[in-house]
This record gives C-alpha cells, structure tokens and sequence, in this order.
C-alpha cells in the first residue's frame, strides 16, 4: 500500500500539472500543443512516482535474500594427462 508521503507526493503532482494547464490556458497557448505538454508533464509524474515507489518497496542496505544475477560455476575437474 502507498504511504502517506508517496500520496502527498502525487497530490502535489497533480497540482503542478494543474497549475501547468491553468498557464496555459491564461498565456493562449494553442489547445494541440497544451495537449502535448500536459501529457508529456503527466507521463513524467507518473514515471517519478513510479520510481519512488519501487525505491521505497526496496531497501538497498539490506542483503537478505540476495543472489547474484548469475550464479559462477563450480570449478571443473580437469582431465588431461602429462606427458612422461
């Protein structure tokens, strides 16, 4: 579940791109390139809320059930003969 600052992060989001469409609108912006921004804006909170919460789900101090992304192989056995 999301914690209170994560909620209070995307609220205050929310009122940037809010704020973002409000400028827009008062400095006549044409209504195809506002659309474009405000989506571009949207995307970008999405993805930082995004990235915070896969922060906030992980704690990277802690090495408990860590594995390596590849395991290294065990030694082999060699097989070959010297020469006498």
């Amino acid at each position: 579940m999301a914690s209170d600052p994560l909620q209070s992060r995307a609220g205050a989001l929310a009122a940037r791109i809010e704020a973002l469409a409000a400028a827009l609108r008062a400095g006549g912006v044409p209504d195809e390139r506002s659309e474009w921004l405000l989506s571009q804006a949207s995307a970008a909170a999405l993805q930082a809320l995004t990235l915070e919460l896969l922060l906030e789900q992980s704690d990277p101090t802690s090495v408990d059930g860590f594995r390596p992304p590849v395991e290294p192989e065990p030694p082999r056995e060699r097989r070959f003969r010297l020469a006498a």
